[in-house]
Order: structure tokens, then sequence, then C-alpha cells
């Protein structure tokens, strides 16, 4: 069946011209066969959606898993957007910090939150929070800090909930960078194929 198109799109074009359309067609036949890579932004508006059809990547740090199951880009989220990360023994995030709200809900392990302070020149020596199971914590606006899995055997698995996507991460090398010093990272890893101007705002 998949010939007959080919060999109409032939016979309409007729004479010399009937050999290009044939060429077109079976170009369009073959293109059909051809895998496509998963994109990293789908763009999906359903309502219900599979998080385990979603697009999930470790962004090239090995030990991590990132899905956005609500996102302003992929989803057309307006006011928050929706995370699920995972963090095998011992990983962490990079010191951050960000200009909007975030809400952790631990769905899964136990690890420790790290919060430094926005009120001094530099983060300073963070306070360092227990989290588990069940357990939801959120971080002040502008204030750095750090997720760790600090268990060495089980996974962390954390619901992320943050406001004013997408967002705009500041990365700090470590506790005594000054906040003026924090790298901008926009848009970040996971924003990247979805986002390629800078939004122009905080």
């Amino acid at each position: 069946m998949g010939t007959e198109p080919t060999a109409s799109a032939a016979a309409a074009a007729g004479g010399g011209g009937g050999r290009g359309a044939l060429l077109i067609a079976l170009l369009a036949v073959a293109a059909a066969f051809i895998p496509v890579a998963e994109s990293s932004c789908p763009r999906d508006n359903s309502l219900v959606k599979d998080i385990n059809k979603m697009y999930q990547s470790d962004y090239g740090r090995e030990g991590f898993s990132h899905i956005t199951i609500a996102g302003a880009l992929a989803h057309g989220m307006k006011e928050v957007e929706v995370w699920l990360q995972t963090f095998g023994p011992g990983k962490r995030t990079p010191i951050h910090r960000h200009s909007c709200e975030e809400v952790f809900v631990v769905l899964k392990g136990k690890g420790t939150l790290l919060l430094g302070s926005s009120s001094m020149k530099y983060p300073g020596q963070p306070q360092e929070i227990p989290v588990v199971q069940n357990s939801t914590f959120s971080v002040p606006v502008n204030d750095p800090h750090q997720v760790w899995n600090s268990d060495e055997h089980e996974d962390l698995q954390v619901l992320v909930i943050i406001s004013r996507p997408p967002v705009k991460i500041f990365t700090y090398d470590d506790w005594s960078v000054p906040h003026t010093a924090a790298k901008l990272k926009f848009p970040y890893f996971w924003d990247e194929d979805c986002l390629s101007a800078p939004k122009d705002e905080l």
C-alpha cells in the first residue's frame, strides 16, 4: 500500500516531471521510517499525562534525574512549575539561588538541605537541615541553598514546585563566594531546548 501514493504522484506529474515527483514521493516514504530523537522540549498541553512517558535526563550529571512534570515552556504554565528529581546516594545540587519561591516534597529517601543567607555579602556557613520521606520544606527567595542526598544507600526523590517560571539560577563554587560573583545560568539546562532567548526580567 505504501507504493500507491508514489505511483499516483508520478502519473499525475506526467512526462519528465514524473521522475522528479517519483523521487520526492520516495524520499517522503523513506523519511517516515527514519527514527526521530525524542525531544527534550515536547509541547504537551493535554490535561492528563503519564509521568513514565515524559522526557527524563541527567543533563550531564551522573546519578541525577530530572523530569519537568508541568512547565512554562513545554506545557504553558504561567505561575508555577513542577519537577520530579531523583538524586543517587551522595549526589547534590550545585550551591545556587533564584528569585522565586520553591517548595520541596520528599517522596522517597532522606537527605540534607544546606541553607545559606542572602542577608550577608556571601552565603556563609550553611545551616544543615535534615529532611526525610513525607516531609516538605521551602526555600526563602534568593537564599543560597543546596539539596544533598546524604544517604549512602538509597535514592532521594523530591517533587519541586517553583514560582515565576522559567527559573533563572545563580550558582556558587562554594559558600564563601560573594553573591555578586555568583554565575547566572539562564536558560537552565532543562530549558535550553525550549528557550533560546533570555527572559528580560529577574
